[in-house]
C-alpha cells in the first residue's frame, strides 16, 4: 500500500508505512554557519589579498593598468562582507562585552567609509580615453590596517559565541572545505 501524509503521527489509517513530517525540528544552523558565516570569514581573506596585491596570486592573469582599480574594488568589497559578516552573526553575540567590541567594529567601519573616498584617485586620460587609477598608499593602508584589525579581532567574539569554534565538536577542517566547495 503506497504512503500517505499523515501528520506527524506517523500512521495512516491502516498504521502502515506512513510518512511522518513534522516530528523533527528543522535545524538549519550547520548551513547557515557555513553560508552566512564561514563563506564571509573564506571571502574576507580573499578580499584582503586583492585588495593589498590587486590579484589572489601570481598566476591571476591581470593586467597591470587593472592593479590598482582591483585593490580599491576589494577594499570596497571588503568594508560590504565585513558589514554583511556582523550583520549575520549580531544575533548570536552575548549582550554585555561582546556586543559592545561588535558595536565598536561596525563604529569604526562607518569611519573609514567616511574617508575612503581619499584611498585612490581617478585620472581619465582624454586623448588615450583610459582610466588610470592611483592609489594615495599612506591612506589607503590607514584605512586597510583598521580594517584588517577589525578582521582579525572579530574572530574573538564569534568564537565565544560558538560560531567559528564549537566546544563539543570535533573540527574536520578538509570535510569542511569540501562542503563549501560542493556548496553544502
Amino acid at each position: 500500500m503506497p504512503s500517505t501524509y499523515t501528520g506527524s503521527t506517523g500512521q495512516n489509517a491502516s498504521g502502515e508505512g506512513a510518512i511522518s513530517l513534522g516530528t523533527q525540528a528543522w535545524n538549519i544552523a550547520d548551513g547557515f554557519t557555513k553560508i552566512k558565516i564561514l563563506r564571509l570569514l573564506i571571502q574576507l581573506d580573499i578580499d584582503e589579498e586583492i585588495a593589498m596585491f590587486g590579484r589572489k596570486d601570481e598566476n591571476d592573469a591581470i593586467p597591470p593598468e587593472m592593479i590598482n582599480e582591483r585593490r580599491v574594488e576589494f577594499f570596497e568589497k571588503m568594508i560590504f562582507h565585513l558589514r554583511q559578516l556582523i550583520g549575520n552573526c549580531k544575533f548570536s553575540i552575548e549582550k554585555g562585552a561582546d556586543e559592545k567590541i561588535v558595536q565598536g567594529f561596525m563604529e569604526r567601519l562607518e569611519e573609514v567609509e567616511k574617508v575612503a573616498n581619499g584611498i585612490a584617485d581617478v585620472k581619465i586620460d582624454d586623448v588615450r580615453k583610459e582610466r588610470n587609477v592611483e592609489i594615495n598608499h599612506e591612506h589607503f593602508m590607514t584605512c586597510f590596517n583598521i580594517l584588517r584589525k577589525i578582521k582579525d579581532e572579530l574572530n574573538f567574539p564569534l568564537n565565544r559565541a560558538s560560531l567559528i569554534f564549537r566546544q563539543s565538536d570535533e573540527m574536520d577542517l578538509d570535510k569542511i572545505m569540501k562542503d563549501i566547495v560542493e556548496g553544502g
